[in-house]
């Protein structure tokens, strides 16, 4: 988990990819772990983000940026293989 800083404009992104990452950060808010909300939510976000033009390389770098450990990547790169292939990634 990690705690964006109060007013963070996550530069270099247009106004409704602030949103989608501000929503995605929101979500990430127990490390992106998987249930039952979390995969009802998640795969549609990213499927959002990948349909705003952004790839996933660069929403990692973004999380990163705020202060998403690791494990936490991980697990959001668990939901980006949920949303591409259907199965939740290892």
């Amino acid at each position: 988990m990690a705690k964006r800083p109060a007013g963070y404009e996550w530069p270099g992104f247009d106004d409704e990819q602030r949103r989608l990452l501000n929503m995605i950060d929101t979500n990430g808010n127990n490390g992106w772990a998987p249930n039952s909300h979390a995969n009802a939510l998640m795969p549609k976000l990213l499927q959002r983000w990948a349909d705003s033009g952004r790839s996933f390389p660069e929403l990692s770098a973004a999380m990163a940026a705020i202060g998403y450990d690791r494990g936490s990547l991980h697990q959001l790169s668990r939901w980006e293989s949920k949303r591409t292939t259907g199965k939740f990634g290892r």
